[in-house]
């Protein structure tokens, strides 16, 4: 190795690369700015005294009734049918919660209440199938 090299290499090694310098600027900027990122926040902020949380709002149809409802966000087909305050009953069953009843008409034989979300049907129970902003929910009294 001749001498330039050596000085060369002697001088890289006490000079951070221009990768790791680069690094540590970003991170000491971002260490600055810490404070202020939380003000940015588009989520929900939640107080010491209550806390605000995420709403959507859909829209159920049963028969000729149709009713805007709000619910919290992660909730499910059932969960709108329960904040709609239509009457109904319910059982759990293999594949999750069963409607049994809306307003009064219970399934019976061949029939029951089936729904939709969007016009299609989904293949879980109403218990399972979360809703999302603007979704339709529509319950049938259908024969099998």
């Amino acid at each position: 190795m001749n001498r330039k090299t050596t000085q060369d290499l002697a001088a890289h090694r006490r000079t951070p690369p221009l990768r790791g310098r680069v690094a540590a600027l970003l991170a000491a900027a971002l260490i600055a700015a810490a404070p202020t990122l939380g003000a940015c926040s588009a989520a929900p902020s939640a107080s010491a005294e209550g806390q605000q949380q995420a709403s959507v709002s859909v829209t159920q149809r049963v028969g000729d009734g149709e009713k805007a409802v709000e619910v919290p966000d992660g909730s499910t087909v059932l969960d709108v049918l329960k904040a709609s305050g239509v009457e109904f009953e319910s059982s759990d069953g293999s594949y999750g919660a069963y409607v049994t009843s809306i307003d009064g008409k219970a399934a019976e034989g061949n029939s029951g209440w089936t729904y939709s979300v969007n016009g299609e049907q989904p293949t879980v129970g109403c218990g399972a199938y979360e809703v999302a902003d603007g979704d339709v929910v529509t319950w049938e009294y259908v024969s099998f």
